[in-house]
């Protein structure tokens, strides 16, 4: 039984959408077209309003976090320490109001791309411009392509039931929100520096993606990030047993995975972040910088990537409550 706020012509919006930002950031020669692909996956939405408000957020944020990183980027070159605290406030920043502020969507992706410009402008300072000029166009690509497709396709309206307000409670409040996303991600960076992680910035992304106030939500977000991508990788690589000879298999296979996808992505049920992030994979697994994947070095690196990022994430979150859950008690205990 098809879940509320999905349907068939939402899937082939979806699948639509992906091929389209892919047609346009080939047109422009962009290199990370796998961005492009992404991007238009997930603000896709079968409520045309909510999937054109987060494609504006995550435009707005992506230019305002292109331009403030580019010039910290430059002005902390060669000062390690300034570049880790930079990347710490960022993250915890955009951790913080990614829940605090009612453009927290745009917040969380102007934080991260902040920090995606200074860890890349730790090894690549030479071509960081050039880097945040193809950022820019790979999410516009993306953005674009999906507001397009969706106006031209006028998807129903969304008849998913209206949101259910915010807990009163969390075991989190902002400021340790803020704190866990912050040391995450030098984390990430520490382990980068030491053992060459593969796929730093997908690594950073996963780390802060699946945070929430709630150390349950953590782990559940966690298992189902991981679930997904085991089956979008799978079902990549085994797209890839093919050969694409033809471009029209290639795009078709594409579209095929993504609608499949799409079912649980746009859907209303728990399990919705499954198919988040199995098509996710799966355009990880088929798109590369160049359009259709010609080696597994760089699919598998980007996958381990999400791993490792998943990894910390919930090791720093357990820490955490590990440490709340004991603290409390001896509060109480002191104010009795």
């Amino acid at each position: 039984m098809d879940a509320p706020a999905w349907s068939a012509r939402q899937g082939l919006l979806t699948a639509g959408s992906v091929v389209l930002a892919l047609v346009f950031a080939a047109s422009l020669g962009i290199e990370g077209m796998w961005w492009a692909a992404i991007s238009a996956w997930m603000v896709s939405n079968p409520d045309f309003r909510a999937m054109l408000s987060k494609a504006v957020m995550r435009l707005v944020g992506t230019i305002g976090g292109l331009a403030l990183g580019y010039a910290l980027a430059i002005a902390m070159e060669g000062f390690v320490p300034f570049q880790a605290l930079a990347v710490f406030v960022a993250s915890a920043g955009g951790c913080y109001l990614r829940f605090g502020s009612r453009y927290g969507y745009a917040w969380f992706y102007g934080c991260i791309t902040l920090v995606l410009m200074i860890t890349v402008s730790i090894t690549q300072t030479d071509t960081l411009f050039t880097f945040a000029q193809f950022r820019f166009m790979e999410i516009a690509c993306g953005v674009v392509a999906s507001a397009l497709v969706h106006r031209l396709g006028r998807p129903r309206p969304s008849q998913l039931p209206p949101p259910a307000p915010a807990a009163a409670a969390s075991e989190f409040d902002l400021p340790h929100v803020a704190l866990v996303g912050g040391f995450a991600t030098l984390a990430m960076m520490g382990l980068w520096s030491l053992t060459d992680l593969p796929d730093l910035p997908q690594a950073i992304v996963s780390c802060l993606v699946v945070l929430d106030r709630d150390f349950a939500t953590v782990q559940v977000r966690a298992r189902q990030r991981f679930i997904g991508c085991m089956l979008g990788m799978l079902l990549g690589l085994v797209a890839l047993l093919f050969e694409f000879d033809s471009m029209l298999v290639y795009v078709t296979v594409l579209f095929a995975g993504i609608f499949y996808f799409s079912r649980l992505h746009n859907g209303a049920g728990p399990q919705a972040y499954i198919g988040t992030q199995g098509g996710f994979a799966f355009i990880t697994a088929m798109v590369t910088d160049n359009g259709p994947p010609n080696a597994l070095l760089p699919v598998i690196d980007r996958l381990a990537g999400v791993v490792i990022g998943v990894v910390v994430i919930v090791a720093i979150s357990f820490v955490l409550s590990a440490t709340l859950r004991r603290a409390r008690p001896v509060a109480s205990s002191a104010s009795d």
